[in-house]
């Protein structure tokens, strides 16, 4: 049977769980052709002054006694890791969203608040929001490698599948080796004789309702095999392991898997993690080591997209829990904050190489005008809710039922508008 038709059946079985998009009642499923959401969470709660909104002051940033912040285009960062590299080869892809007031400084909280726009539980995030809206026919709406794993329940996630998994989607006949199950010719008239045997079954005088409906359903599924077809011909015959540099790297090859889905259009969107941010002792080191992490990960990931021919359609947004504390603790570390940063990356974007959002000399929250973006004591904190409510209008999706019903309640800010930044303020 075409695994397809397996994801099909799924739902008519009721096994919805098993894949996001397969319980819907309507099984011709449009591959997805539209904008591709991919959210990357850096666990444990990332340093803003370490990368996108630095302080030439060493009691926060130990680099600032011999170091000036670099600039690219109308981006500043700061000189660790392979920042330099990042900023200079992607600034007119980056949108730097600074000083966001994340209202809290606990890990789960703040994980949920940055990943939904609200620090109460019961609303959705962008994620399952986005793949509801768009994807609720795919067979993989939303998939998940790792972060926030909260849902309402508009669109359960499907965990990223492994590469046995993934061939057997594109081949069904795949025997998780060099060989197959059958040959070709013996497998065309094992689905004749599959197909003679289901148009039997359907015309029985006595059929139930309910088994009639289950025979009509697999019927639909089996008609609708060739849309599954799209994965095999994006599926390469090995996937990566390694970043643009030649190294071995976790992610890499979760990474590709995602880009071949989307590829395939058999998801909308999808939600990873990278670990290790919770700098409580030797900050400086451990920063260094995710951040380079981080940093080759997105560069192959954008590199790879290009290569696809799905990098026009990708919206990255890079988001974490906690902040971290301005100054240095007495290991060297750097305790919990609840200020920080996201960015939030597409390709040659117009609202790209910017700033928006301010934090103080010491990253304190900023007022800020809604419209022009710049302090304005009579204006507003930029809080998560800003940020994901910007995020539903740029996907298109902010004025779906569904975005309606879980309402963020955030007033209009200009993210994305390309007339206005926030511009370098420290």
């Amino acid at each position: 049977m075409n695994r397809r038709n397996f994801l099909k059946l799924a739902g008519a079985a009721g096994l919805a769980g098993v894949f996001g998009g397969a319980g819907h009642s309507a099984y011709a499923a449009n591959l997805h052709t539209g904008k591709v959401l991919l959210t990357v969470h850096l666990g444990g709660g990332w340093d803003h002054s370490s990368f996108s909104d630095p302080r030439e002051n060493p009691a926060i940033n130990r680099w600032a006694s011999t170091l000036k912040a670099g600039v690219a285009g109308n981006l500043r960062y700061a000189p660790m890791a392979e920042n330099a590299a990042f900023f200079n080869k992607y600034y007119n892809s980056l949108l730097l969203i600074n000083g966001i007031d994340i209202q809290t400084n606990g890990h789960d909280a703040a994980s949920r608040t940055r990943n939904t726009g609200n620090l109460m539980d019961g609303s959705p995030s962008t994620n399952e929001l986005f793949a509801a809206a768009v994807g609720a026919g795919l067979p993989m709406p939303f998939v998940r490698q790792g972060g926030f794993d909260g849902t309402v329940g508009i669109m359960p996630f499907t965990a990223l599948p492994d590469e046995n998994l993934l061939r057997t989607l594109a081949n069904p006949n795949f025997n998780y080796g060099t060989k197959t199950y059958y040959a070709p010719s013996h497998l065309d008239l094992l689905h004749r004789y599959e197909q003679e045997r289901l148009a039997v079954q359907q015309q029985q005088p006595d059929n139930l309702p309910r088994w009639q409906r289950k025979l009509d359903e697999l019927q639909r599924a089996r008609a609708g095999s060739a849309d599954i077809k799209a994965l095999g011909t994006v599926l390469p015959s090995t996937l990566d392991t390694n970043d643009l540099s030649g190294v071995r790297r976790n992610g890499i090859r979760e990474l590709h898997m995602f880009l071949v889905l989307a590829a395939a259009g058999m998801t909308a969107t999808g939600s990873f993690s990278t670990g290790g941010w919770d700098s409580h002792g030797n900050h400086d080191t451990a920063h260094t080591n995710t951040l380079t992490d981080m940093t080759r990960l997105l560069d192959y990931l954008w590199t790879k997209a290009d290569s696809m021919g799905l990098s026009d359609r990708l919206v990255v947004h890079v988001t974490s829990d906690v902040g971290r504390t301005p100054g240095y603790n007495s290991t060297n570390g750097k305790d919990h904050w609840s200020l920080g940063s996201d960015f939030i990356m597409a390709k040659n974007a117009p609202w790209a190489n910017r700033i928006v959002g301010i934090s103080g000399p010491g990253h304190e929250r900023v007022k800020i005008n809604p419209d022009t973006l710049l302090p304005d004591a009579n204006g507003v904190y930029l809080q998560t809710k800003h940020v994901h409510a910007e995020l539903r209008k740029l996907l298109g999706i902010d004025g779906h039922a569904l975005a309606q019903r879980y309402s963020l309640k955030a007033e209009p800010m200009a993210l994305f508008n390309p007339a206005v930044s926030s511009g370098i303020t420290v």
